[in-house]
């Protein structure tokens, strides 16, 4: 009588007969119900059943994880009653996962064994008891703050476990669990918590494994921004209207003021800064820690997937050469957080993938030890395209796999499709929007590859970046990314105020069997093309992909853009140094040393004002075509001349002698310092002070190979 009333209380039952027959165990699998917090069986032994008859009850998660609980055995004949609540622990098979209902689980069921081999049928009924049946008050447990004396920049961390439990842990509605800090000058900054399982990378050579190591748990995260004193308080809230909260140890935090945010210069909203000093990136797209696609076009050799040991291999790589920023995609094969919940480790679209969300703490925390900071890509764009580097039939959002959207072009209008985006992003902002690795939120890869346009796109983006700003107020940028190179810009969104900067492709028609068009045609009318130059949305504008074309092209093409990126994008007025697409192709080949040459060759400069500018100079020489620019502002000048016949073909750099550079018709009278750098190293070649008449100014450069760099600054009379 009470199991029948126990049983009518569950969310469902099932009932059936099973057939056990030794040694090897029975499985009897269900799906798990969502709001379910227990597992109840009853078993109906036979008389003849084997003396040695056990049972037991398991969960296991999307990732197919398994934990269980043996319940008896040597089961007399007759009825057996069990009931597992799911708050208790549960053993992993295999070890160390550690159980906890957050979870979610995804089956459940249960398991019989006897060493005797002939066959008994056994009546097995399961029943999962509701949360309704649970009256918890509500309470914070396994409460572990952070420390509680930091450097300013420094992270804290608290831990908690709320009770009860949330029975969607991603649902804001179901659940939020907050940090009020009180900031020293009297301010109030508010952070939301975050699901989180700890976790330890193993690396098994040929890919990488993370193992739990802590409970699951609830997470809060700041960085202390000012010196002083914090006070902390920890607030919950359920949907009921239920509450709990905790007063926790102050944090006294030491150093000078610094947020260590990255953010469009307010001054000059051409460039990024970082608490005022300029910040201009130089680097990688480190995109995944292997690349199918510079395997098959270019043949390097595919890295093994090791996650972040790779990345931590290749960060340091890049640091020590020079570099001090990366884009990372958060794709379905290396750091996705929602994908479809048949793929190792999602959870469709109601979870996160914990392990990836691990992965990149590890890599942040490691580039920003490193001093390199990351863009996140939170889509890339084979997820919502039919038709190039398709990934949309594996989506969780497609009809076909149970999702709500019939075609790709809904992942930007269906009402489901825009939740399941607001679940990843407040989890996102959560979890790192305190990190000052992080350069900024990039929307999606290649936009203009999906299956979004027109007016929904645009409208997309438009309420895509408030959220974005409206979840993390600290001021970071929020971008999106287009295809080709400039021309194919969207105006309608990059002029959008939400979009923070610009980011774009500049491959080139680079093949052996055409006339190459030269890399300085699209790096430089990025921003000046008259008909499609960005330069007048005075936005930051940010190259992150390019390396000759997006294909198939001759070595010596890619090799040059490589050695000339940098330096055209410099004296065009980009925001940052274009990322090259063939990461593979410069580790592998030691091609670190142009991230050294721009960023020697930067030291102490600052590309901002509101008289800077970049323009075009007359430079000549005998039996060659060269193109000169220069980025220019009050008192100083910083040039590049290149070759431009070497600048579009690549291979063996010649030997320029005899050049002129005409760089002004009215230059003032006084005294002028010239220096010249060699372009393949950033180290400086020469310098001369001259006393300027006054008027024409003419630069006449020693012989140099292909290219060269070099600056004028104007000099006070006591200098």
């Amino acid at each position: 009588m009470r199991l029948a009333l126990l049983l009518s209380l569950c969310l469902c039952v099932h009932a059936t007969e099973v057939v056990v027959r030794g040694p090897l165990t029975t499985v009897l699998p269900m799906a798990f119900p969502r709001g379910a917090t227990g597992i109840e069986v009853r078993i109906s032994v036979p008389a003849e059943a084997p003396r040695d008859l056990g049972y037991g009850v398991f969960v296991a998660d999307h990732a197919g994880t398994w934990w269980q609980r043996p319940l008896a055995s040597g089961l007399s004949p007759g009825v057996h009653v069990q009931r597992v609540d799911l708050s208790e622990a549960l053993a992993a098979e295999p070890p160390p996962a550690s159980w906890a209902a957050l979870r979610q689980p995804q089956r459940a069921g249960v398991y019989l064994w006897s060493s005797a081999t002939r066959a008994v049928t056994v009546r097995v009924e399961v029943g999962f008891p509701a949360a309704a049946l649970r009256t918890l008050s509500p309470v914070l447990t396994d409460l572990r703050p952070g420390r509680p004396r930091l450097a300013v920049g420094e992270l804290y961390e608290l831990q908690v476990r709320p009770e009860p439990l949330p029975i969607d842990p991603y649902d804001d509605g179901q659940f939020t669990l907050r940090l009020r800090i009180q900031e020293p000058d009297g301010s109030e900054r508010v952070v939301s918590g975050f699901l989180r399982e700890v976790m330890t990378p193993f690396d098994r050579g040929d890919r990488e494994d993370m193992r739990p190591r802590a409970p699951l748990c609830y997470a809060v995260r700041f960085r202390p921004r000012l010196p002083g004193r914090h006070r902390l308080s920890l607030e919950a809230a359920w949907p009921d209207g239920r509450r709990a909260a905790a007063e926790l140890p102050a944090v006294q935090a030491t150093g000078a003021p610094a947020t260590g945010i990255v953010r469009v210069d307010p001054a000059d909203p051409r460039y990024f800064s970082v608490d005022g000093a300029f910040w201009w990136p130089v680097g990688l797209n480190l995109h995944s820690p292997f690349d199918l696609r510079s395997r098959d076009v270019i043949k390097t050799r595919l890295t093994p997937a090791r996650g972040t040991h790779t990345y931590a291999a290749i960060l340091e790589r890049l640091a020590a050469a020079g570099g001090n920023a990366c884009e990372i995609w958060l794709s379905s094969w290396n750091l996705g957080l929602q994908w479809r919940s048949d793929w190792p480790g999602f959870a469709g679209l109601e979870g996160i993938h914990l392990a990836n969300a691990e992965r990149l703490d590890l890599i942040l925390d490691r580039a920003w030890l490193l001093g390199i900071r990351v863009k996140p890509v939170i889509n890339n764009h084979g997820q919502a395209s039919p038709r190039t580097d398709r990934e949309w039939k594996d989506s969780p959002l497609n009809a076909a796999n149970g999702g709500p959207c019939a075609t790709p072009a809904e992942v930007f209008t269906h009402p489901q499709a825009l939740a399941a985006q607001e679940r990843v992003r407040r989890y996102i902002v959560a979890r790192w929007a305190d990190h000052p690795a992080i350069w900024g939120w990039k929307l999606w890869s290649e936009i203009d590859l999906t299956a979004g346009v027109g007016e929904p796109m645009r409208l997309w983006h438009e309420q895509a970046a408030a959220r974005w700003h409206a979840l993390d107020p600290s001021g970071r940028g929020v971008t999106t990314h287009w295809a080709g190179d400039y021309r194919r810009v969207d105006h309608a969104i990059a002029g959008l105020p939400g979009i923070d900067y610009l980011c774009l492709d500049a491959y080139r028609r680079a093949r052996a069997d055409q006339d190459p068009t030269p890399l300085v045609d699209i790096l430089a009318g990025s921003l000046s093309d008259p008909n499609r130059g960005l330069a007048r949305f005075a936005k930051p504008v940010v190259v992150t992909e390019y390396g000759a074309g997006s294909g198939e092209s001759p070595e010596d093409f890619r090799a040059v853009d490589h050695l000339t990126g940098a330096w055209i994008a410099l004296v065009s007025g980009h925001a940052a140094a274009p990322m090259l697409w063939w990461w593979e192709w410069v580790d592998q080949g030691g091609r670190w040393a142009p991230y050294g040459a721009i960023r020697r060759f930067l030291a102490d400069e600052d590309l901002r004002g509101s008289e800077a500018r970049s323009v075009v100079l007359l430079a000549e020489a005998p039996d060659v075509r060269l193109w000169c620019r220069t980025w220019i502002r009050p008192g100083h000048a910083l040039g590049y001349l290149l070759e431009i016949n070497w600048g579009a073909r690549g291979g063996r750099p010649p030997t320029v002698a005899g050049s002129v550079i005409r760089v002004s018709d009215q230059v003032e009278a006084g005294m002028l310092r010239v220096s010249w750098w060699d372009a393949d190293s950033g180290l400086r070649l020469s310098q001369t002070d001259l006393d300027h008449p006054g008027g024409v100014l003419e630069l006449h450069p020693e012989p140099f190979a292909g290219h060269v760099g070099w600056k004028i600054e104007r000099l006070r009379r006591e200098d």
